[in-house]
């Protein structure tokens, strides 16, 4: 992986697609910045704890086998779904967030608070 180091700062444009256009959009915007890449290989196993912000991209697979990833992200127990103001996040919120409404606490069967205060919530509770 390669992470563009200080682009968790901002200055980038957040509102954009995945994809080959954003994926050009950004690097434009990552050399007018002049932000330094730091690219290490990863081996089998490794770990990569990243703050979300920081821009971050894999380089192609070049094996003939598939490339697997598991990815976790933390939350606050009390974040709340925010109104999207793009598409994308429209989508994202649809996709990730299945039956949290806008202003409501992100507990859904995707994201289910497990751990809140010094009590489990009812969500923990059907964790199995």
């Amino acid at each position: 992986m390669a992470f563009a180091v200080g682009s968790h700062r901002g200055a980038l444009d957040r509102d954009l697609p995945i994809g080959d256009q954003s994926e050009t959009a950004l690097q434009e915007r990552l050399d007018a910045l002049s932000l330094p890449f730091a690219d290490e290989p990863f081996a089998l196993a490794d770990v990569s704890f990243h703050l979300g912000w920081t821009f971050h991209r894999a380089g192609p697979n070049t094996t003939d086998q598939p490339r697997r990833v598991m990815t976790i992200i933390y939350m606050d127990a009390d974040m709340r779904l925010a109104e999207p103001t793009n598409e994308n996040q429209r989508l994202d919120a649809e996709t990730w967030c299945p039956g949290a409404g806008v202003g409501e606490v992100i507990d859904s069967p995707l994201n289910p608070v497990l751990y809140s205060g010094c009590a489990l919530t009812a969500s923990a509770s059907r964790v199995e």
